[in-house]
């Protein structure tokens, strides 16, 4: 779909990008986007026993009840990272912190 604007093609896509840009919502967007994955990805059981999850500027934060639970995804976090990039189909998580 496009919109016609000063003799000039506007796609939906680009207006949108202009005004996410504009209000500066697309961090808040991302952290949305990151939050949802990870609940896709983890689980039930890991979501449950997830207090917190931040995200911010490439840094995925995430707080969780159990310490066997933290050890075991602090060994995983690599492939963590991996999988959520992949079904974000961007590079927005380059660090995993647990806690």
């Amino acid at each position: 779909m496009a919109q016609y604007r000063n003799s000039r093609f506007f796609t939906l896509k680009d207006i949108l990008d202009d005004m996410i840009r504009d209000l500066r919502i697309g961090g808040k967007m991302d952290e949305m986007k990151v939050r949802k994955y990870w609940h896709e990805l983890m689980g039930s059981y890991i979501t449950n026993h997830t207090s917190k999850i931040y995200y911010k500027h490439g840094k995925l934060f995430v707080y969780l009840e159990s310490s066997a639970l933290k050890q075991e995804l602090f060994m995983a976090r690599t492939k963590i990272i991996a999988d959520l990039n992949a079904r974000l189909q961007e590079n927005l998580v380059q660090e995993l912190i647990i806690r």
